[in-house]
């Protein structure tokens, strides 16, 4: 019996470690909801995270893991210019950077590399203010496979060590590829010429 009073004691009294994304700072200024993804697939956690946006209010995801606890206030395009230097582009399980494809495994140098190149390459953001990554997966993808590549990247993040970390306010864009295929175009309009 003792043996049981003990074991709970002490697991009772591991302290859980909470991060927020972006910042705490972010969740003190605004007023955030949270949304339960359990029962959605990847493109109705997307759009329910934009049409949030359209209306001025902003969601979070909560993921659980072990001791610790992860508040994400992830956005979604909503139809504003975005320059693609400021983005780190992650689908499904590689990353793209200048054409050319990496494996998620390159993560930690890729996010060093991102936010610590302030303007000395042309190809990535001015400032670590203006960057962000993007996760990109297929529209029917479930909530548990959102949550994994968001653990994955979260706990590359704070494994990574970057200059200015404590200033940088981890942005993560939700995205999925719109699969639309546009008709082709009628043919053109023969030119008649006179002479």
């Amino acid at each position: 019996m003792k043996k049981i009073i003990i074991l709970f004691i002490i697991f009772s009294s591991c302290k859980k470690e909470v991060y927020y994304y972006p910042s705490k700072k972010f969740f003190d200024e605004n007023k955030t909801t949270e949304i339960s993804i359990d029962n959605l697939n990847f493109k109705q956690i997307t759009d329910s995270i934009r049409n949030e946006l359209y209306n001025k209010r902003n969601l979070y995801i909560k993921v659980i893991e072990f001791n610790k606890t992860y508040i994400i206030s992830p956005f979604a395009n909503t139809g504003g210019y975005i320059r693609e230097r400021n983005m780190l582009k992650i689908i499904n399980d590689s990353i793209f950077r200048m054409d050319k494809t990496y494996h998620i495994s390159h993560l930690s140098k890729f996010l060093k590399l991102h936010y610590e190149n302030n303007n000395k390459e042309i190809d990535l953001p001015f400032s670590y203010k203006r960057a962000f990554i993007e996760l990109s997966l297929e529209p029917n993808a479930d909530s548990k496979k959102l949550k994994n590549y968001l653990l994955k990247i979260l706990e590359t993040y704070n494994k990574t060590e970057i200059v200015s970390k404590d200033s940088i306010e981890l942005g993560i864009m939700l995205d999925y590829p719109l699969d639309r295929i546009f008709p082709n175009p009628p043919p053109p309009i023969p030119i008649e010429i006179e002479e």
